[in-house]
């Protein structure tokens, strides 16, 4: 028969066993399963002006989100604000997505330049024109 363990011993297993498997995650397996998270929601978004989410980050926080318009883009920034909670600061993680939207208006804007460059030019012909018809037939 083995004789009872003694009280030290028994915390001294318990220690041990704490030791070895740790307390949870480390700071950099919480911060690359956020980076994951992040990554799997943002490629979920269609490319659209509009994104939803409700997941949470490895440190228990709401994720934000913004979608912005660019020139030729729309441009998805999903956000986790890292392990102290606090928005835009360095320990914040950051994904960004962009996809072309096919809405810019540049083309419109050159279109309507040229149409107005062309007009005033083919005025000023006709106006030209008709001066250096009226002066043609003027008498000396």
């Amino acid at each position: 028969m083995h004789p009872p363990l003694h009280f030290p011993y028994k915390v001294s297993l318990l220690l041990a066993f704490f030791f070895l498997a740790g307390c949870g995650p480390s700071a950099q397996e919480l911060h690359e399963q956020t980076l994951s998270l992040l990554n799997t929601e943002a490629d979920r978004w269609n490319g659209g002006p509009q994104f939803a989410t409700t997941a949470k980050d490895a440190f228990g926080n709401p994720l934000s989100f913004s979608v912005e318009k660019t020139t030729f883009n729309y441009i998805l920034e999903l956000r986790s604000n890292g392990p102290d909670g606090l928005p835009k600061n360095s320990d914040d993680i950051v994904v960004t997505r962009a996809k072309p939207h096919g809405e810019t208006t540049l083309t419109k804007e050159a279109s309507l330049a040229v149409e107005q460059l062309s007009g005033a030019a083919a005025s000023g012909a006709v106006k030209g024109l008709k001066k250096g018809l009226s002066a043609g037939g003027e008498k000396k």
